[in-house]
């Protein structure tokens, strides 16, 4: 039975307005601590932060939301993403005064019900407001880590807290928990940049009845100008065209109208399952006597008067008193503590006094932990379809089926092993758990870049097919169209969704898949960044991404330069060393090893980039060329040393064009007594976790200044392998002369960027004949840095 009832709705809406003036002192409180912890930092954002305090109140009292203020690691308990992620202040404030609220009546009755688990490890009390904007403190933007567990995304760039919300939301509609709601918080500057377009589009295509967006509409941002000044019209105008459901009310700032809304949009009516919107009208500063754009992030300055005049309100109406009242702030940094830290204990102890509050408060919250179920019939991601992330087959490349392999001889893109590869995990799943194990999705390029095999059947089995909102919920491949950042926002938001009973200790959900171009891959950086940074520090486990830079480098000559990949795939890189797993396979059987090998490892990040032409499969035996299960290294012989003959160097290769070319010209090698070493540089990932033993045979120390690289990329996103200015000089890439290249066939353009079969033996007869006076210069460099 839905639990969003009209009958419900009135209920939840009675019982609260009883507790109204119970709500308004926790107002109060929390308005307290929000001014008093930016007072002490003074940094911070003080006017959204209070205009958002009633309808946050009012999601979390009313019952609009199931969640546990203890425990809001629970699988099954309602997200919340505060999207507008600089009024963080919000959230510290609200959460140090609920559990304020749990801290005493546990002190009062010693029920367990009210303690912190984990001896408060998790809590966020009054005193973790000192550290607001501290190292080692609280952020200054909304994190989800220790104890903001309570926030399930890192946000705070305009926009990007959009499109993880449609990610979660299908996560759990997919997984058999639409019930579990998520909810955003944003303001109405936040709905301008792009990722709102896409994220309002994506939401009503995916049909996200479980996805509830709140809005603060307060008509102010940072500078001087209105919103209403540059953007046209209301929340009306901005969702309804969508097809949201759309809610609200003028008066934002007043309980009843506000929790109307809230009860309305979170459990209201909605036949057509579409995502809904409550939108409240606010003053943004509401009550700091600093208001519109002049409150947005700028404290008043430490004990001014105006801070002053609040705190004289709240004493008179509580009968506390405050430290310092009237004075300047002290002269001394401890001194100024101590005062920052005893005003927040007054204001704590309101909570103290009005046990009706506080007594309230513990129960109500309790209450509603009791409203989040442990088990939902219809979840389907239970039971052995929990186990599949322990099957090693699944990333076991040796073991894959004979099917997944190209034949020497054949001529297949790289491209195609993705489609294979896809369509065999995700059948895999579907025979061994009932489940798919990947969502994936592109920017209406689902078949042009292969990632459509997730979607399909491998062998006799059937495919998981297309989603549908309403007819194959199922799906593994999302009906997505030119949304390349909100897919990137999507795909790790799915990622984020742990719905494991022990989320500190496994994960159970769903890995993400997006894809596009190659040439447009910073379109997908900025979520992809913040995935990173939450799967580095947050407690609970999360899963994996697969970022798929499609038709990347000159490969793709027939768009010409607009469409390649040769500087843009660098952002891949833009990441602390091992967070992201890069994988350049340059032919079809390589793509399912390394991405077997990738991951295996820890990193929640994979980004493969593949390019479109067909390619000759190599017949590695005859070649004398190590196997393509060798890829899994990172790096491996695709040409050794003749025994017997002087030594000419290293050349690194990466590419697809690059790689079939060389190999082209191996013969030509012997023929002309080029006596070098070739190394297929697939992932310095991959490469960096290998043996030591491995990594000097494949590439010492000595061989890494005695070296070329050859790519189909850039100089300057081959840094992990040109270690040496020299190297760089003689290194071929599709930049050798500084310039975009243009269009035209393959072989036109791959000669434009001088890496046809006969550049690569004038550039490597030529690196070879130099080898004297280049490893000279690099020798000379040392002894002169030698030299007194």
């Amino acid at each position: 039975m839905a639990r969003t009832v009209a009958s419900e709705v009135e209920r939840l809406l009675s019982d609260s307005a009883k507790a109204f003036p119970l709500w308004e002192v926790t107002k109060d409180v929390v308005d307290e601590f929000i001014d008093l912890s930016l007072n002490y930092r003074q940094s911070g954002h003080p006017g959204g932060s209070r205009s958002k305090v009633h309808l946050l109140l009012a999601l979390l009292l009313s019952g609009a939301m199931r969640h546990d203020l203890l425990r809001p690691w629970r699988r099954f308990g309602d997200r919340f993403i505060l999207s507008a992620g600089h009024t963080v202040p919000l959230i510290y404030a609200t959460l140090a005064t609920l559990n304020e609220a749990m801290r005493a009546q546990h002190e009062r009755t010693n029920d367990e019900r009210f303690a912190f688990p984990f001896d408060g490890k998790f809590a966020l009390t009054w005193e973790d407001l000192l550290g607001l904007r501290r190292h080692g403190g609280l952020p200054g933007h909304a994190e989800m880590a220790g104890k903001t567990l309570f926030l399930k995304w890192n946000t705070g760039p305009s926009g990007h807290g959009m499109p993880p919300t449609v990610g979660q939301a299908v996560g759990l509609k997919i997984a058999g928990a639409e019930e579990v709601k998520v909810f955003a918080v944003e303001g109405e500057g936040g709905l301008t940049p792009g990722a709102s377009h896409e994220t309002r589009n994506s939401a009503w295509g995916l049909g996200l009845s479980n996805l509830v967006f709140l809005l603060d509409w307060n008509d102010f941002g940072i500078d001087v100008n209105a919103v209403s000044s540059v953007v046209h019209g209301g929340p009306r105008d901005w969702f309804e065209p969508y097809g949201w459901r759309v809610v609200g009310t003028d008066k934002g700032s007043e309980w009843d109208d506000v929790t109307k809304v809230v009860l309305e949009a979170a459990r209201g009516e909605n036949p057509e399952k579409v995502p809904s919107i409550g939108w409240f009208r606010t003053r943004k500063g509401r009550g700091y006597l600093k208001y519109d754009y002049a409150s947005h992030g700028t404290a008043h300055t430490m004990n001014h008067e105006l801070f002053w005049q609040l705190r004289k309100e709240f004493q008179k109406k509580y009968g506390v008193e405050y430290e310092g009242v009237d004075q300047p702030a002290p002269k001394d940094g401890a001194a100024i503590a101590a005062q920052a830290r005893r005003n927040l204990e007054v204001a704590a102890s309101v909570l103290r006094s009005r046990r009706d509050v506080s007594d309230y408060l513990s129960d109500r919250l309790t209450e509603i932990a009791g409203t989040v179920p442990d088990e939902i019939p219809t979840f389907f991601l239970g039971g052995k379809a929990k186990d599949i992330f322990k099957d090693e087959r699944i990333l076991d490349y040796e073991r894959y089926p004979e099917a997944m392999w190209a034949k020497p001889g054949e001529k297949k893109p790289n491209r195609a092993a993705l489609a294979t590869w896809g369509s065999w995990v995700n059948s895999h799943a579907r025979t061994e758990y009932g489940r798919p194990l990947f969502i994936a999705m592109s920017a209406d390029l689902a078949e042009s870049t292969n990632i459509a095999g997730f979607m399909k059947g491998f062998g006799e089995v059937e495919g998981w097919g297309w989603y549908q909102r309403d007819t194959n919920i199922h799906g593994a491949l999302l009906p997505q169209q030119i949304t390349e950042f909100t897919n990137s926002g999507v795909a790790c938001g799915i990622a984020s969704v742990n719905l494991a009973e022990d989320p500190f200790e496994e994960f159970n959900g769903f890995w993400g898949a997006c894809s596009t171009y190659g040439a447009f891959s910073y379109l997908k950086y900025g979520e992809m960044r913040l995935f990173s940074q939450l799967a580095q520090d947050c407690e609970l486990r999360v899963g994996k991404v697969l970022w798929i830079a499609g038709h990347s480098g000159p490969e793709t000559a027939e768009d010409s330069r607009t469409h390649f990949g040769i500087f843009e795939t660098g952002v891949t890189q833009l990441f602390p060393d091992g967070a992201v797993i890069d994988l350049h396979p340059w032919e079809y059987n390589e793509v399912p090893v390394v991405l077997g090998a990738a991951l295996r490892q820890k990193a929640p990040i994979v980004a493969l980039h593949l390019t479109r032409p067909n390619v000759d499969i190599p017949d590695r035996k005859a070649l004398g060329m190590d196997s393509h299960f060798a890829a899994a290294r990172g790096a491996y012989f695709m040409r050794r040393y003749r025994a017997g003959q002087p030594r000419m160097g290293t050349i690194f290769v990466q590419g697809t064009s690059t790689t079939a070319n060389l190999v082209k010209i191996l013969p030509q090698l012997d023929e002309r007594g080029l006596n070098v070493k070739i190394i297929a540089a697939i992932s310095p990932q991959l490469f960096a976790v290998q043996s030591q033993t491995y990594r000097d045979e494949i590439a010492s120390a000595a061989d890494r200044v005695d070296a070329m690289v050859i790519s189909n990329r850039s100089r300057r996103v081959m840094r992990d392998w040109i270690e040496h200015p020299v190297v760089a000089e003689y290194s071929l890439t599709s930049d050798w002369d500084d310039r975009w290249r243009t269009g035209g066939t393959v072989d036109e353009v791959i000669a434009e960027a001088h890496l046809s079969p006969q550049h690569l033996l004038a550039g490597i007869e030529r690196f070879v004949a130099d080898r004297k006076p280049r490893l000279a210069r690099v020798r000379d460099a040392v002894d002169a840095a030698l030299a007194d």
